[in-house]
């Protein structure tokens, strides 16, 4: 898991937005128009996204012999 940081935007009137770095979107599958699950704490100041037809990301081969 690596953390980025991002700025939040002002999308329209009344919402705002965090960009999602392309690189990131190209390597899971998801473009503009797929729909995201988010789930939230605001207690804990969290905000989970999962992306719909994701794809699942491989791990790096272990080099372990």
């Amino acid at each position: 898991m690596s953390l980025i940081m991002k700025k939040i935007i002002r999308a329209g009137k009344h919402s705002l937005a965090v960009i999602i770095p392309a690189d990131f979107a190209h390597s899971l599958g998801v473009k503009s128009g797929d729909s995201v699950k988010v789930t939230t704490s605001l207690d804990k100041g969290f905000m989970s996204v999962f992306f719909s037809g994701a794809v699942q990301l491989k791990l790096p081969s272990s080099s372990n012999k």
